[in-house]
């Protein structure tokens, strides 16, 4: 990888970072409000019914990839004229994507609603106007993808974190709208997030057909191109579906029919408010690899792409665990503090402790499913893999209605699917790219094992010793974070890797 490549993904990962944090912030503090006006009811029935839009958020990420992986190669391949064929097709495809999801929407989506969900009677015309809004929120949200697809391939992260400020702000400023405006307040706020997905679409689909010359979208057909990409398209959707399934579909399905609209405020506060914004950062370091992982595939450079794989792996590990153990050891104080004089719901904190732990499993799969996805050889990954994770509804399903255990069943299926499946992307890489098993385990596995088991311990026994109180969970968490950094430093990097890490450090402050 050249020095330009790294100065880019370094520029594009400090980019993105600015607009986590800020849009981190501004989604805690609209959460508060939201919970507190629409009440545990009604936040459990919109994180149930308009969760939708945030649930089909794993299609719209898995199906971007998909465009990245076209509009990527094209630019590494320097060819701007294919590029603008394939994006007009992929426009095409997603116009006929979308009228599916909307007739189904329409039709087998209507009838659960109204025939399986558990709601009160009296707000039935209230869920059905959130339902809708939902939809359209995502249809248009998903029409506007090829057009992210190209700010993202052609690494342009800055109109990408402007945007999404931009987004949080106004999403920040509905909320106190929503605050003032005597109506009712669930359907108000769906109409709110309906609004501003239309409004950040339209900005990406304008903005990206006057900057870029390969988005001027007009009709292209090409019968052999269209069968590859809707392929590669409709396979990313089976595997994306399964992904809808583990988290909204549990949501939705199993703990609606179980529990009840309180359960599902408590998983929305969960999923929403800590799965979602720790995610973030590992969602963004991973944009500022991706692109440069295509390319190197493209361009046949094996090794530099698989050390990217190996690091993004590490890296985007190692920076959310220096994230998630503070918030994992003091959850009840960030959330008492958090959601000050607003009803919290039942089971919020060990859902928000345990949706933790899946994250982390997680983001070691990011850069494996970019690496697999630039092949265009994802048939049986998806098969395998989404099935996997599609076993967590039968199983939660099953281990509820028979076993009569708690909702917190639900997290060790998902943490149970969540490592079957990171073992199988293992394999798939080794069978698509000839990766060394034994080298990931000893350059990734290993460091990542050191620095939880290491910093973990230290902080649950220093959790221990201080015990309960304001100055004492501030102290653990600064003890936390401090701990975490240098076994980080100290276990979590090779020679190399504290070498260029110390010699950035001081060629920052020596320049400033």
């Amino acid at each position: 990888m050249t020095s330009i490549d790294q100065k880019r993904i370094a520029r594009n990962t400090i980019m993105l970072y600015i607009r986590m944090g800020v849009i981190m912030l501004i989604g805690l503090l609209v959460s508060r409000y939201v919970i507190k006006t629409l009440g545990k009811v009604d936040y459990g029935l919109y994180g149930a019914v308009g969760g939708i839009v945030i649930g089909f958020s794993f299609l719209n990420g898995v199906v971007s990839a998909a465009c990245n992986r076209y509009f990527a190669i094209e630019i590494g391949r320097n060819d701007n004229d294919a590029l603008h064929r394939v994006f007009c097709l992929n426009v095409t495809i997603f116009i006929g994507i979308g009228a599916t999801i909307l007739l189904l929407a329409e039709t087998v989506g209507l009838w659960y609603l109204n025939s399986v969900m558990v709601f009160p009677p009296e707000r039935a015309t209230a869920v059905n106007w959130v339902y809708q809004f939902s939809i359209l929120s995502f249809i248009i949200s998903m029409m506007s993808i090829p057009y992210q697809a190209i700010i993202i391939s052609r690494e342009h992260m800055g109109v990408y974190a402007v945007s999404s400020l931009i987004e949080a702000m106004l999403r920040l400023g509905l909320v106190f709208l929503l605050i003032r405006v005597n109506a009712d307040k669930l359907i108000l706020y769906s109409f709110m997030m309906f609004s501003l997905a239309l409004s950040l679409s339209l900005f990406y689909v304008i903005y990206s057909s006057i900057r870029y010359k390969e988005c001027k979208y007009e009709f292209y057909w090409n019968r052999q191109l269209f069968k590859e990409i809707i392929s590669y398209t409709g396979w990313n959707i089976i595997g994306a579906l399964a992904g809808i399934g583990r988290f909204q579909g549990t949501n939705t399905i199993i703990l609606n029919r179980f529990f009840g609209p309180s359960i599902n405020a408590a998983w929305t506060v969960a999923y929403q408010n800590f799965y979602i914004n720790v995610n973030t950062f590992v969602t963004n370091f991973s944009k500022a690899f991706n692109p440069q992982i295509i390319k190197s595939y493209a361009q046949n450079e094996r090794e530099p792409m698989m050390k990217l794989v190996f690091q993004s792996s590490k890296f985007s590990y190692m920076l959310l665990f220096f994230i998630i153990l503070p918030i994992y050891i003091e959850t009840p104080f960030l959330v008492d503090i958090w959601l000050w004089k607003v009803e919290i719901p039942e089971y919020a904190v060990p859902f928000s402790r345990l949706i933790l732990i899946v994250a982390l499993i997680d983001t070691l799969s990011y850069p494996f499913m970019t690496a697999i996805q630039a092949t265009g050889n994802i048939k049986w990954y998806q098969i395998v893999v989404g099935g996997i994770l599609l076993t967590v509804l039968p199983a939660s399903f099953i281990l509820l209605k028979f076993c009569q255990l708690g909702p917190q069943t639900v997290f060790g299926v998902i943490i149970a699917t969540s490592v079957l499946s990171q073992i199988f992307r293992v394999v798939f890489m080794k069978k698509q790219h000839g990766m060394d098993v034994l080298e990931y385990i000893k350059g990734v596995i290993v460091p990542v094992i050191s620095v939880t088991a290491v910093s973990a311990s230290i902080a649950i026994g220093t959790k221990f010793l201080l015990g309960d109180g304001i100055w004492q969970s501030l102290t653990e968490i600064a003890v936390c974070l401090s701990v975490s950094a240098i076994t980080v430093l100290l276990l979590g990097m090779t020679r190399t890797e504290k070498k260029h890490f110390i010699e950035t450090v001081f060629k920052y402050f020596k320049q400033s």
